[in-house]
Parts: structure tokens; sequence; C-alpha cells
């Protein structure tokens, strides 16, 4: 996921997608974060903010840079209402979902993160506690994709202090996720890799428009991937080169 409607991405440099995650499990407040101690820390921070208590919030499993504190801060700042700064962000295990790419190309012009099921996956993840404003604010920031309920049998989920949720949610590409095109799911590569992966798939026409595409530098392709046309192209040529898979939660654990 990304920074899709949000009017600061283009700060952050496409290429470094999905950009810095904290370098440990705590709670972002402002333009800062503080490490904590777990589990006792993350309701004393938030009691000294004067935010949200844990049991207010709603648990949304992030991944790509919806893990990114700086990411965070510029959805929420972007939200036409005020939003609280206070979020908590902590390491976690997410059992049984695997992270790949969302078969669109963002405004910014990088391919965001997106997850699928897949049995006896082991994905590591970010959990974040959003009080009901934030919600709405990172709903809003994510038109591709559609946040659906998880449960924790069908999903395991380990919090980095021992605390194994029972329902929490998560954002699946409305796109389906990209593949090798032989069925197999590409996992999630830094963007020059990706780029220079997708310059050598599809067959015919679709190879040379491909190339065409994604064969440059990278700095080149990603200047391209962040013209509108040009994303709706990419859009079709996935699913037109075989290189677009759906995504199906709606199975057992799905909302």
């Amino acid at each position: 996921m990304g920074l899709s409607g949000a009017g600061g991405a283009g700060h952050l440099d496409p290429l470094l997608y999905p950009w810095d995650p904290p370098v440990a499990s705590g709670v972002m407040d402002g333009n800062d974060f503080r490490p904590l101690e777990l589990p006792t820390g993350l309701d004393e921070a938030l009691a000294q903010a004067g935010a949200a208590p844990l049991e207010a919030r709603s648990l949304v499993v992030s991944i790509g840079s919806n893990a990114s504190a700086a990411v965070m801060r510029r959805k929420f700042a972007n939200y036409p209402k005020p939003v609280s700064a206070v979020l908590p962000l902590v390491r976690g295990q997410h059992h049984n979902i695997a992270v790949g790419h969302s078969a669109h190309v963002s405004k910014a012009g990088y391919i965001a993160a997106a997850p699928y099921p897949l049995l006896g996956a082991c994905t590591a993840v970010w959990l974040s506690w959003l009080d009901d404003v934030q919600l709405m604010a990172l709903d809003e920031t994510e038109p591709n994709y559609r946040r659906i309920q998880l449960d924790g049998q069908a999903c395991p989920l380990l919090a980095d202090h021992g605390e194994r949720p029972e329902e929490f949610s998560l954002f699946t590409s409305r796109w389906g996720v990209l593949t090798d095109g032989d069925g197999g799911q590409l996992p999630f590569l830094e963007q020059p890799a990706l780029f220079g992966l997708l310059a050598g798939s599809g067959t015919g026409d679709l190879l040379e428009e491909g190339k065409y595409v994604f064969g440059g530098p990278p700095e080149l392709v990603a200047e391209q991937l962040a013209i509108p046309a040009v994303q709706a192209w990419a859009r079709e040529w996935f699913r037109a080169a075989g290189l677009a898979a759906p995504v199906d939660f709606d199975g057992p654990g799905a909302g």
C-alpha cells in the first residue's frame, strides 16, 4: 500500500518504496517515535499523550508503506479533518499470508505491496491500532484496496509482546497481485528489481510494450509510471499479459 491520494507523495522517492519502518515497536507521536517496552508501555504512552486507549482502537495489519511512520504522518496531515498523530506500531508475524505486488501502479509511480493468502507462509508485518478518525483517514488513501476483516484462527497473528489478536483487518488489492505469467505470484521486490523483471515479461507485442515502459533506467521508469495514462496502460497490460491474478480472501477467516 502507499500514498495514493496523499498530497505529500512527491517528497518520497518512489524507487525507495516502501520506505523505512520503525527500528523497533513503539508509538508515533507527531514527529517523534518512541520505542517502548511491551506490552504495558503502549497503554501508558497513549494515556500520557491524551490519545484513545488500545481498547477503543481498531487493529490493522500494516504492510508496505503503511508501516512507515513518515508515510502515516503524511496521510493523517492530508486528511481534511483533524487527525491525532499518536499511533502505536508494533512488529508482528502473520501466518498463512504472503506479500507480493498489487497489479496496478500508484499515483506516485511505484508498484505497491499487496497481500495474498498462502497456506504455511509466515510474513513479518507491523500492527497499527487506529482510532476512528485515523481509520477513516487511512481508508481515504487506499482507493485501490479494500479493507477486509480476518480472524486469528485462519490467519494467526502474533504481536511482538505475545498477544494473539482474534480479529483484525487487512488491506487487499482490488486489482489482484502480479504473477510470473505461469501462475506463481511474484515475491515482494525492490522497485528497480521489479521493473527489470517486468521488462522481460509478456509475449509478442506485449513483451515489446513491457520492455518499452519498464526496460529503461529505474529513474526514468518511475517518472513514466507517475503519468496517469501510463498507469491506466499498466493495469490493462498486466491483465492482458497474464501477469495479474485475483486474490481470494473469501474463504475461512475473511470478512
